[in-house]
C-alpha cells in the first residue's frame, strides 16, 4: 500500500519538538499533509486500491459515485481524491461543523456535495457505515480496510525515522487512526481523548461501548458521546492505554507549537502533544512520538486561543 500511494501523499517529517521538556518528544506532521491531514492516506489508499484490485467496486464507484460521513477532515480527503479521479462525490456531514471545513472540502472539489444531517443522523450513518438513502459506493472512514492500510502508512514512516521510539500518542476521533497505529507497530500505541468528551476512556473501564456527556468545544475534530461499537471490539486489546487532556491543556499545547515551533494546527492536532507532555516524564519514555493530526483551523478560533493563553504549555520537569 505503501508504494500505491506514495506517488500521491507527502511524506510529511518528524521534529523534535522544542518546548522544554525532559525527553525528546517527536511530532510526526501530518498537519502538513495533502490536506492538511493524515485522513487523505486513508481515501487515496482506498480508491486506488479498489480501482487496482477490486474491479467490480471499482465499476459501481464509477458509475455511481462514492459517498462518506464524515465530521471534517475525511471529507476534505476524499474530495481531494474524488476531484483528481473526476467521481462523483457526497459527504455527510454533522450539522454543526464548522464552517471553515465545510469550505475546504468545496475548495478541494467544487462538485461535492454535502448533505448536513441532525447529529443522532450523522451517528448512525458513523456506527453503521452505510446510508442507505444516497446512491454510491459507501466508503467508511473507519472500517474500510484499505483506508486502515493507508493509515498504517504513518506507522511505517515513524519506525524509518526513529527506530528508537518507544511510544505513539495519537488523537482519538472514531478510533481508525489509534487502530491503524496499534496493529501495524511494534511499540505501545496510546489514545488520546478531550475531557469534555471521553468515550473510550469510559467503554475501557466498563468493558464495553458506553455513552458519555458530550460538550462542545474547540477541539472539535475529537470528542463524543458515543464510541463506534465495531471499532471499539477491534481497537481494546491493541492499545497500551488512553489519556484524557483538557481543553486548556489542549490549547497550550496548540500554543507551545505556534510560538515555539512554528507549527500550526488544529485543537484536534495538538491533543497527542499535550498527552505527552504531561505523561512522558512519569512514564519514562524517552523517544514518545505525537501524530499532530490535523492543520484547519477557523482563524478566529485560533486567534482566541493564541490570545487567552498566557505561557506556552511545559512538560513537568523530574526533580
Amino acid at each position: 500500500m505503501r508504494e500505491l500511494i506514495a506517488p500521491h501523499i507527502r511524506r510529511t517529517p518528524l521534529l523534535r519538538a522544542t518546548a522544554q521538556s525532559p525527553v525528546d518528544i517527536h511530532l510526526k506532521c501530518e498537519n502538513l499533509q495533502v490536506t492538511n491531514s493524515f485522513k487523505a492516506r486513508g481515501a487515496l489508499s482506498a480508491l486506488h486500491a479498489y480501482r487496482r484490485f477490486r474491479p467490480e467496486v471499482w465499476a459501481r464507484i464509477v458509475r455511481d459515485g462514492v459517498v462518506t460521513g464524515s465530521s471534517g477532515n475525511f471529507a476534505q480527503g476524499l474530495a481531494h481524491v474524488t476531484s483528481e479521479l473526476d467521481l462523483a462525490y457526497t459527504v455527510v456531514v454533522p450539522d454543526s461543523i464548522p464552517e471553515a471545513k465545510r469550505s475546504q472540502v468545496l475548495a478541494y472539489n467544487p462538485r461535492a456535495r454535502i448533505v448536513a444531517v441532525p447529529y443522532p443522523v450523522w451517528r448512525r450513518t458513523m456506527v453503521s457505515g452505510t446510508f442507505p438513502d444516497l446512491p454510491g459506493f459507501f466508503l467508511s472512514s473507519e472500517s474500510d480496510p484499505y483506508v486502515s492500510l493507508g493509515i498504517a502508512t504513518i506507522g511505517m514512516e515513524i519506525q524509518d525515522d526513529l527506530p528508537d521510539v518507544d511510544a505513539v500518542l495519537a488523537p482519538y476521533g472514531g478510533g481508525n487512526l489509534a487502530y491503524s497505529l496499534a496493529t501495524y507497530l511494534q511499540v505501545p500505541v496510546y489514545a488520546v481523548e478531550i475531557s469534555t468528551g471521553a468515550p473510550l476512556s469510559a467503554s475501557l473501564r466498563a468493558g464495553r461501548p458506553t455513552e458519555v456527556e458530550y460538550e462542545r468545544s474547540f477541539v472539535d475534530g475529537i470528542g463524543a458521546s458515543f464510541v463506534i461499537p465495531a471499532q471499539f471490539e477491534r481497537l481494546k486489546d491493541k492499545l497500551a492505554g488512553v489519556f484524557t487532556v483538557t481543553p486548556r491543556e489542549v490549547a497550550e499545547a496548540l500554543t507551545s507549537l505556534a510560538f515555539t515551533d512554528k507549527i500550526v494546527c488544529e485543537g484536534a492536532g495538538a491533543a497527542a502533544y499535550a498527552a505527552a507532555l504531561k505523561h512522558s516524564a512519569s512514564l519514562g519514555w524517552r523517544n514518545p512520538v505525537a501524530v499532530v493530526s490535523g492543520g484547519v483551523i477557523d482563524p478566529d478560533v485560533l486567534l482566541r486561543t493564541l490570545t487567552t493563553t498566557s505561557q506556552p504549555l511545559t512538560a513537568p520537569v523530574s526533580p
